[in-house]
């Protein structure tokens, strides 16, 4: 290990609350220099509310001065901090072929540390590739293998959170999920407690999330229009079931009601199964005072603005040629 960048025995690591942030920790545990785990949401370390030092390694998110190390994947990161790479590269190890974060932090690590990381298995870091890159054929949305229901039940997406005040919480559960992982088939892991009690919640929501989608989609050329701003329920599942259910469609809106009613926000997205859209979803979020990158992308306007600003957006994307 290079100790002109990993000048400490351990570090936290600061990442997402998913199966990509999981596998960075599996990796760096085995390593031996994983002190804590903080688990943030990107866009908290883009206004810079997260705390951070040099004893931080930084994955999957937006690159900030203050960590360690930063490992990333992000080509829209590339892009951003074009400078910060040509004065720190050392530092920030990023690639944006990878197709996962824990793909960077697996390939700098593993070729002197192949004793260490035995336990972190191919399948596991195909599945984590799959997961983070949204890499899934129509067939795998529709029947689940069970590493990608794994993936599915811990992200914070899928939305059974909304539902259900768990035995452990998401956090307890990632951090019970670190070793039992490193030990465990995936047979084993689908039948621990905490995992069974989600993936029931998951099984029983199912048909309705799917009625609740035949329900209020609506198609407009490229466009799938989700809106659940009149939905007192909004079930969770799977958000790529959207893609396999209109396989036609390019891209999704959906509209929600914004916190406390006080906005909307417009996500939208591409789809993963019809890949034919060169359409920049950031560009037009950045528009309506949003963000994203050229695949997904936010936007939270003004409620007496949403339908109008909806209308411009899918015109945009109906006559991108």
């Amino acid at each position: 290990m290079d100790k002109n960048i990993f000048k400490y025995d351990k570090y936290r690591l600061v990442t997402r609350s998913d199966f990509d942030g999981l596998v960075c920790a599996m990796i760096l545990k085995e390593l031996g220099i994983l002190a804590d785990i903080k688990f943030v949401h990107p866009k908290d370390v883009q206004d810079g509310l997260i705390e951070l030092n040099d004893r931080d390694i930084l994955t999957n998110l937006p690159y900030d001065a203050r960590a360690g190390v930063v490992f990333d994947h992000h080509e829209s990161e590339m892009s951003r901090n074009v400078k910060t790479l040509n004065e720190r590269s050392a530092n920030y190890i990023i690639n944006p072929d990878a197709p996962s974060a824990a793909r960077v932090v697996y390939e700098y690590f593993a070729k002197d540390n192949v004793d260490k990381l035995k336990r972190i298995t191919t399948e596991l870091m195909i599945e984590v590739d799959k997961a983070d890159s949204a890499n899934y054929a129509k067939e795998e949305i529709i029947n689940p293998s069970k590493w990608t229901l794994l993936n599915f039940i811990m992200d914070s997406r899928t939305g059974l959170g909304r539902f259900h005040d768990f035995r452990i919480s998401n956090y307890n559960l990632m951090m019970e999920l670190i070793d039992y992982c490193l030990t465990h088939s995936i047979d084993e892991i689908m039948e621990l407690e905490d995992v069974k009690e989600r993936l029931t919640l998951y099984n029983e929501q199912q048909e309705k999330f799917k009625e609740q989608l035949k329900r209020i989609a609506r198609i407009d050329g490229k466009v799938l229009i989700l809106d659940y701003r009149n939905e007192e329920i909004i079930y969770a599942g799977n958000r790529f079931m959207s893609y396999a259910m209109y396989p036609e469609i390019e891209i999704s809106i959906n509209l929600v009601k914004g916190f406390k009613g006080m906005n909307t926000p417009l996500m939208i997205g591409k789809s993963i199964v019809n890949k034919s859209s060169n359409f920049d979803i950031g560009k037009i979020c950045l528009k309506y005072g949003g963000g994203g990158h050229k695949n997904a992308g936010t936007c939270q306007v003004d409620n007496d603005k949403a339908d109008e600003i909806l209308e411009k957006i899918v015109k945009e994307i109906n006559s991108f040629e």
